[in-house]
């Protein structure tokens, strides 16, 4: 009778607010397509922007239109090859679309979301990514084809990386990824499902999401989504801790890493994991791709092109200053550094702005991290993913104000029928 109970709780909660929870169910799926405009991420992008009242705000239009005009102009005049302008206007057009998203309010009733919907996704990823990594020890590859990507020429796609593999008769050895391109990805997707659950659910089914999100991670080896999914959850559980607690906390966590480095704890784990021992090394291509090789360009960049220059001909640039090697991967894997490429010095407010808009705190650096995870931070995908789960965080059912009687409790249930039960919690009422 409890799952029966609780199984209509689940339906009761879809009919508050179908939009979403169809957009959680679809996220697994946010890659699949026959193109760029015709794929999951571009439907989840039309309905995250109908279902936003957008608000234009006058000061970062303002300067994402100086920066991209300025990047524009620097380029004609400096610099031989000519940009994709049609690119260039899509990505400032997603760029101004961010910000009048995240200034803006919902339309759909995001009070109404339940946060189970969004962990039991994130249970099927887990068990996906465990059957899929059980599968590689036999040998068998149950990754998803290359045709239902819409990027399907992409590198990373791990079908891709099989098929190679099979036709030149050697064994492959790839980390799992559930349905996604890559692990990152995977990481990335966990973190949204994470961020909503923290900010939708209590008490144990949080601390469940939790855990599946980290254990999805560590299967996968996807340290990024690991390090974010930890960052999420320190910032969130920070603002509740006594500032009195933050010293010796800090002392604590720098004792028990020096204590890992004097006992060469750090390297003997690492080398348990070849990818962490590369990292170590500096010889991981992702990580470098991602982290160190733009921090080695962007003081280039920055004194030879003040106003930055536009994605679309960055690679030719840093080839023909020498900077990067030819049929290399350039260093644009990096969403928020790629506006400091992009725009230049323009980039540095432009990126202040948004921490700005996003309200700061582990909402901002959730948008953060998610533009960091790969260098198409303004796709509809990437935009999608951050006007959702900002909304949820900013309106979801514990964002409301809790009424103080129990007789306000039951008035409030019976206003707000398809609520889940936890969004009204009476035993922290107090009699009046």
């Amino acid at each position: 009778m409890s799952a029966l109970r609780a199984l209509r709780a689940l339906l009761a909660a879809w009919r508050g607010d179908r939009y979403a929870h169809g957009f959680v169910l679809l996220l697994p799926a946010i890659q699949y397509g026959l193109n760029y405009f015709a794929s999951v991420a571009a439907l989840l992008f039309v309905l995250a922007v109908w279902n936003t009242r957008l608000r234009i705000v006058a000061l970062p239009s303002l300067i994402v239109l100086l920066a991209t005009g300025a990047s524009l102009v620097w380029a004609i005049a400096w610099v031989p090859d000519a940009p994709n302008l049609a690119r260039e206007a899509r990505l400032a057009v997603g760029l101004l679309v961010m910000f009048w998203a995240l200034a803006g309010t919902p339309r759909h009733h995001a009070e109404r979301f339940d946060g189970r919907w969004a962990l039991i996704v994130l249970l099927a990823l887990s068990v996906f990514t465990a059957l899929q990594s059980l599968a590689a020890l036999k040998g068998i590859s149950i990754f998803v084809p290359q045709k239902m990507f819409f990027k399907a020429d992409d590198a990373a796609l791990a079908s891709k990386w099989v098929e190679h593999a099979r036709e030149h008769g050697y064994q492959w050895k790839l980390r799992s990824a559930a349905g996604f391109s890559e692990p990152s990805y995977l990481g990335c997707v966990t973190l949204l499902l994470h961020f909503v659950c923290l900010h939708t659910l209590r008490g144990r089914l949080r601390s469940l999401a939790g855990i599946v999100a980290f254990a999805t991670c560590l299967i996968a080896q996807t340290y990024f989504g690991l390090l974010s999914n930890l960052a999420i959850l320190i910032v969130f559980h920070a603002r509740r801790l006594p500032k009195s607690f933050a010293l010796p906390a800090g002392v604590l966590v720098l004792s028990v890493i020096a204590l890992l480095v004097t006992t060469d704890a750090l390297p003997l784990a690492a080398q348990q994991s070849g990818r962490l021992m590369r990292i170590l090394d500096g010889q991981d291509v992702s990580t470098g791709l991602r982290l160190f090789e733009p921090f080695k360009l962007i003081a280039q960049i920055l004194s030879q092109a003040p106003f930055g220059l536009p994605l679309t001909i960055v690679d030719p640039y840093l080839l023909r200053q020498g900077l990067i090697a030819p049929f290399e991967d350039t260093p644009l894997h990096n969403g928020v550094l790629n506006l400091l490429f992009a725009y230049g010095w323009l980039g540095v407010p432009l990126i202040g702005l948004l921490w700005r808009t996003a309200g700061g705190g582990v909402a901002a650096l959730f948008m953060l991290l998610m533009m960091a995870q790969n260098g198409a931070s303004l796709d509809f995908d990437k935009l999608a993913m951050i006007i959702f789960a900002t909304q949820i965080a900013r309106h979801g059912p514990y964002r409301q104000t809790i009424p103080r009687t129990r007789a306000a409790v039951r008035a409030s249930s019976a206003l707000m029928p398809f609520a889940p039960p936890a969004a009204q919690p009476e035993r922290h009422i107090r009699e009046v």
